[in-house]
């Protein structure tokens, strides 16, 4: 039998001070051993599947495998994907009553996959709303050499960049912008698979390039608050966005398609 996964995570207030005032949080044993090891199972063979079946190459200047809305391959994948628990933690980091699914995919860093450039992740992500928040969990336990994922140290307070996509020029952008407001750069040196970092959309990231022999397998899931209405469609990618993981909502309207289900409610 699947674990439920709607057992409440409990995030204290200096946790979430932590989060709002850097940007992203690191959170040890979000799924435990068993849950990890059920759900990792189904993910690593959903993507794999998809990988193997569209013959998929590695994207973002070489640096991962990527491949979305995977729970639509499964009520397995559903289930882990809609899972109360992590909207649950949403909730508590925002503060809000009731947090939707954006979207969710793999990051599958191979052997010798490229770092991952900066960027911030609602440049793709045309939501008119600070309170949109990104969950990154590797299903394998990681090591520094793999490729690990890094944050700019309150980035996020200064809102959207407009840093591009992806690229070799996200990278030049956000390598000026940290040098010249002096930020920090974190990087998350190792985790077991199974726990989990918490990002804003506009804290800046990226990752490590993956140095080891092993494949560097990470899952995402990305939430907003309920109530966040769909903001500017000002570049390719959020049209895109917009199109097919929004319902194709438009600039103004709620963000309440089918697509972007209320993943936890308080009661």
């Amino acid at each position: 039998m699947l674990p439920e996964l709607n057992a409440i995570y409990s995030i204290s207030s200096q946790q979430i001070d932590q989060f709002w005032n850097e940007g992203f949080i690191y959170l040890k044993e979000v799924l435990n051993q068993d849950e990890i090891k059920i759900y990792g199972d189904i993910i690593r063979k959903t993507a794999n599947k998809r990988i193997n079946d569209n013959k998929l190459e590695p994207v973002s200047e070489g640096a991962f495998y990527q491949t979305l809305n995977l729970r639509f391959d499964s009520p397995e994948m559903m289930k882990f994907c809609l899972a109360e628990r992590f909207g649950g933690i949403v909730s508590q980091l925002l503060n809000v009553d009731a947090v939707r699914i954006y979207h969710e995919q793999v990051l599958f860093k191979p052997s010798g996959g490229n770092e991952t450039l900066w960027h911030q992740d609602q440049s793709y992500w045309p939501l008119d709303s600070n309170l949109v928040v990104g969950m990154w969990m590797p299903i394998v336990d990681c090591t520094n050499e793999m490729g690990m994922i890094r944050f700019v140290k309150s980035s996020h307070r200064y809102g959207d960049q407009k840093g591009d996509v992806i690229s070799k020029n996200s990278q030049l952008i956000f390598d000026s912008f940290i040098k010249k407001e002096n930020l920090e750069i974190i990087e998350i040196e190792s985790c077991n698979a199974g726990d989990c970092t918490f990002h804003f959309g506009w804290t800046a990231h990226g990752a490590g390039p993956n140095l080891s022999e092993r494949m560097r397998e990470a899952m995402i899931v990305s939430f907003f608050a309920d109530g966040t209405r769909i903001g500017e469609l000002y570049n390719p990618a959020r049209v895109n966005d917009a199109k097919y993981f929004l319902g194709g909502k438009q600039p103004g309207e709620l963000a309440d398609s089918d697509l972007n289900s209320i993943v936890y409610k308080k009661s």
